[in-house]
């Protein structure tokens, strides 16, 4: 048999392990059910009149999840990417369909273009006829320009097509403004059955949206999405795209070597707990390493592979660990709130005021004191109509943090890097020897 060159291997990894918003649809790509979340999106998306709006950590998904339930539905969507320096004009350029040459098929539902694999549609915009190719793209461009809220609204209603906004936390207010508008204005004047916004970002894109017109409350779904929540999950993650690549690796048989598979577990999970975005790259890698004629995914790549992301996470975040460092110094309920969000699930969603209660022996005032401030360092994010909602921003600083934290010997390498002890303590919390790897399989799911 022919050896398989690293072109053709990495193509075929390339494909189940797609770092780019993935559309779990497709059965060349790796794809972990998330039961739950799943349900809640396709629900808000067939109730008419409703926007939603996503948040949560960068990496968890919330991309692929979208995208993933559209196209298992075939909904029509524009996808626009927000960049910070977006206005009102350059959004609409994004959003409306160019007019199209003499030469293409016009097809009256909309333009097809597409991103890579994703299909995407723009949205059409009545510009009336005009004789020539050149005047009538002038006139697209002066129409663009003079577009108003109502009239983007009605087209977007015309079409019935949902609108992806990802990336929102870097729209500017004006234009933050102006998408609040338009949700209003299809609510309330130019309602149609799929016409809406699902808006994506990575901090408090719900607060922003809420803070513009509190009265889209019940016409705007708020969803976080949190990290995997269990190491059993990462693994399954993993171990999916391994067997589609038709590759023996630890638990490939029926007969499962349980210390394998939990040695592999530990250090997935000292790695890239929980994030898709981190997990993906790290099946990159160890598939990258094993090389194109391997006959496994053995334990001893899974292993090196593993450790070196962890050794470049620590290098990563060395500056991030000394200003936790800092702060905790200022005030020790830095660490109390960090240890609480711990015990409870570093990559999930908390509420607010459940951690001031819990924490009510050091002082409400200093409880909120110690979460205001690791707002303002970018540690957490707050969102929800009154900020009720925490997660951490950046779950992977975190998580190394707790690796470091809970291993001696790391930690005694986080301390020389800090030149000081680290008056903390983050236990991982699991208990590898009783952890049940017996249901893992094929259609495992998160619920």
């Amino acid at each position: 048999m022919a050896a398989t060159t690293v072109k053709d291997w990495m193509t075929s990894v390339s494909e189940v392990f797609d770092v780019d918003p993935r559309n779990g649809n497709k059965t060349s790509t790796v794809w972990l059910k998330r039961g739950t979340l799943e349900r809640q999106l396709e629900a808000d998306l067939f109730t008419r009149g409703r926007h939603i709006c996503i948040d949560g950590c960068s990496g968890a998904g919330k991309s692929s999840l979208v995208i993933t339930t559209l196209l298992k539905h075939q909904i029509p969507f524009t996808s626009v990417q927000i960049g910070r320096r977006m206005d009102w004009h350059g959004f609409c350029k994004q959003l409306l369909a160019k007019p199209h040459r003499k030469d293409r098929e016009i097809r009256a539902g909309g333009s097809a273009e597409w991103s890579g694999l994703l299909p995407t549609a723009k949205i059409e915009f009545s510009i009336g006829n005009s004789p020539d190719e050149k005047q009538t793209l002038e006139l697209w461009e002066r129409k663009v320009a003079a577009a108003t809220e109502h009239d983007i609204a009605q087209a977007i209603a015309q079409q019935n097509s949902i609108v992806l906004l990802d990336e929102f936390e870097r729209a500017q207010p004006e234009l933050a403004n102006s998408v609040s508008e338009v949700c209003k204005i299809l609510s309330q004047t130019f309602r149609s059955e799929m016409g809406k916004f699902v808006i994506l970002g990575a901090d408090d894109v719900y607060k922003k949206l809420y803070d513009t017109y509190s009265t889209l409350d019940s016409r705007l779904i708020h969803i976080s999405i949190p990290t995997l929540p269990d190491p059993r999950d990462s693994w399954a993650y993993l171990a999916m795209g391994f067997k589609k690549l038709r590759k023996f690796h630890p638990g490939f048989s029926n007969i499962q070597d349980r210390p394998a598979v939990v040695d592999a577990m530990q250090c997935v999970y000292g790695a890239a707990d929980g994030l898709f975005k981190t997990l993906t790259e790290l099946g990159v890698e160890i598939c990258k390493a094993a090389g194109p004629n391997c006959r496994e995914i053995s334990l001893a790549t899974i292993r090196r592979v593993c450790a070196e992301m962890e050794a470049n996470n620590f290098s990563k975040y060395r500056t991030q660990f000394s200003k936790f460092h800092n702060l905790s110094a200022l005030n020790p309920a830095v660490a109390a709130v960090l240890l609480h969000i711990n015990n409870h699930g570093l990559g999930q969603v908390h509420d607010r005021n459940k951690i001031i209660d819990a924490l009510e022996s050091l002082g409400r005032g200093l409880v909120e004191d110690a979460i205001l401030s690791l707002w303002k360092h970018e540690f957490l994010v707050m969102t929800g109509a009154s900020n009720e909602k925490l997660f951490v921003k950046n779950p992977s600083w975190a998580h190394t943090l707790r690796v470091y934290l809970a291993d001696p010997q790391k930690r005694r390498r986080l301390e020389a890097h800090l030149e000081g002890p680290m008056q903390l303590s983050l236990a991982l919390g699991i208990d590898w020897n009783a952890l049940d790897t017996d249901s893992l399989s094929e259609d495992h799911s998160v619920s």
